[in-house]
């Protein structure tokens, strides 16, 4: 009989993450992208929230009401502990979720599992199921995400060795974090072996090298649970159709961008099975190598025409979330990097530049008169989510939500900046009260930040320079440690960069 965690890692809590697939603000443009009616959140869930990072950031909106449970109460605390930080009207719970659909909650537009779904068991499974048949409003929008079968398949015996020798062969007293290193380090030193040549290839060298980079809490999470079920589209399919959902559209903006990424003869052989969904995803991840998706899956989906689309799409406002300076016109896709067309892009920069919201309508209407010409709806839709794929747009809310959700933000964010004074691993995120996203910073930059919002006198690069010497906190860069006269050279050249964002953050109500 499994105990309360239910085969899953609790020894160590889970990582302090922020996932913006979970903003149900991006919603609207990856619905419009597939030509359905974006829904209206009202009332909105997160089923095992972890540290509840990203659920916390989503109710600084106070236009949603949040619900969250996670069953590991040490994490369920940590979010509560924020939430009384905020003040926001977030509900958290320890409940499994079986237990917590018998609590008294509301239906919901969104309920969103971020990687849960491959790691728990098949009763789990089902219950979540349970959960969304009862709880999902219809026209509501489940995002989920799991890992695939594509790019997981090859690697899958040496990930279960991983597995066995952390459990069976490493000292029970050591955390699993610990553990999981050495299993991983053990694994790559019989990859070095001239036998394993037969079974290496440059997905597995790829995959290998990418859990090397990981942190060891979140490789241990990744790699020690009891369930960890990578699927193939076709199973989720049917897993969700019990819940009454279909494929909606991608949660990720690149994978709208896919099509730009394939040969002819890749999209001639998708032609052929478009026709079928399932099998038509599940040849695209065989191509891609797709190792996680996240999808929106809907419960009963409104399709739109072209002009119902484009009259959506023109309500919604855009914002520059980086620095007009740092625009650059290429475009990391999984194929490599493919270059933007400058004479079209260039004209939404231009009136992005500022980091002011600004109507896609307004953004039309600008190229349609920089290109001379009218820009068809695909042309707009599909340069928006390119841009949001780059990560340097973002969806903006109205101003009087990013008002209303700027008290909370601000105490959030405050709380942030301060406890990075404490501890180099707090929370690397602050959110913007605007996009509703977590920007991502290093601990200097949030250093930095620290001493612009708390007027010190002294130069930024002095007061933290200053701040880690009294820790004794030392500075590695290329994998050495600085001296006094380079720690303070490269905590200058921290400071201007930072500097330079300081608009933008304060342009997005962070400041």
């Amino acid at each position: 009989m499994h105990s309360w965690n239910q085969g899953y890692v609790t020894d160590i809590s889970y990582t302090k993450g922020y996932y913006s697939t979970l903003n149900p603000l991006r919603i609207s443009l990856c619905f419009l992208a597939q030509r359905l009616m974006p829904p209206k959140i009202r009332n909105a869930c997160e089923l095992g929230f972890g540290q509840g990072i990203t659920l916390n950031f989503n109710a600084t909106n106070p236009s949603v009401s949040w619900y969250g449970t996670d069953f590991n109460p040490s994490q369920a605390s940590f979010a509560h502990h924020l939430c009384e930080i905020s003040n926001t009207s977030l509900k958290v719970f320890d409940d499994s979720f079986e237990d917590f659909i018998k609590r008294d909650i509301p239906q919901f537009d969104f309920i969103a599992l971020h990687g849960i779904y491959s790691w728990v068991s098949p009763k789990v499974r089902g219950q979540i199921r349970e959960f969304i048949s009862k709880k999902l409003r219809y026209g509501g929008v489940v995002m989920l995400s799991y890992n695939t079968q594509a790019g997981w398949a090859s690697i899958s015996p040496l990930r279960e060795l991983i597995r066995a020798y952390s459990i069976y062969l490493t000292p029970t007293g050591k955390p699993s974090s610990t553990r999981t290193r050495e299993g991983l380090e053990f694994v790559e030193e019989l990859m070095r072996l001239p036998s394993t040549e037969t079974i290496k290839n440059p997905q597995i060298i790829s995959m290998l090298q990418t859990l090397n980079k990981m942190d060891d809490t979140y490789l241990a999470h990744e790699l020690l649970n009891e369930n960890q079920v990578a699927f193939n589209f076709l199973e989720i399919s049917k897993e969700m159709e019990e819940a009454k959902l279909e494929f909606g559209t991608y949660a990720g903006f690149g994978d709208h961008l896919s099509n730009i990424q394939l040969s002819d003869q890749e999209r001639g052989i998708l032609s052929r099975v478009s026709h079928s969904r399932p099998i038509y995803e599940m040849l695209k991840d065989l191509m891609f190598a797709t190792s996680f998706r996240s999808d929106y899956w809907v419960r009963g989906s409104i399709p739109l025409s072209t002009s119902q689309c484009q009259e959506e799409l023109l309500k919604l406002r855009i914002v520059l979330t980086i620095p007009y300076s740092q625009i650059n016109y290429t475009l990391n896709t999984r194929r490599g990097v493919l270059n933007l067309n400058q004479d079209f892009y260039a004209p939404i920069f231009e009136l992005l530049k500022d980091n002011h919201p600004i109507e896609v309508r307004e953004i039309k209407s600008h190229l349609d008169q920089k290109l001379k010409r009218e820009v068809a709806y695909n042309e707009l839709i599909e340069s928006l989510i390119a841009l949001s794929s780059k990560d340097c747009i973002k969806l903006a809310c109205d101003d009087e939500v990013a008002k209303a959700s700027k008290p909370y933000t601000q105490r959030l964010n405050a709380h942030i900046l301060e406890q990075a004074l404490q501890t180099p691993d707090y929370i690397r995120h602050i959110v913007s009260p605007l996009t509703g996203e977590g920007i991502a910073l290093n601990r200097f930059e949030l250093l930095f930040l620290y001493a612009y919002l708390n007027k010190e006198k002294k130069e930024w690069s002095e007061y933290v320079y200053e701040l880690l010497s009294s820790r004794k906190e030392n500075i590695i860069k290329d994998g050495k440690e600085l001296n006094e006269a380079q720690t303070k050279e490269e905590l200058k050249m921290q400071e201007e960069k930072i500097k330079e964002w300081i608009p933008v953050f304060q342009k997005l109500g962070i400041l």
